[in-house]
């Protein structure tokens, strides 16, 4: 899947991070899924989302 997705760099992939009170939230960067799609990857899922909807 590296095309398509990589690890996260603020999270480092765990999909939270620490905030300034000490505490674990969702991070912002990639919302809490560990991972950034690349280009491609935001391509192929906009154009799953535009064919699967019809």
């Amino acid at each position: 899947m590296d095309d398509l997705e990589l690890p996260c760099w603020d999270c480092k992939g765990s999909g939270e991070v620490t905030s300034e009170e000490g505490t674990l939230v969702t991070c912002d960067k990639c919302s809490g899924t560990g991972v950034i799609l690349t280009t491609l990857g935001q391509t192929l899922l906009s154009f799953m989302k535009k064919h699967l909807r019809q």
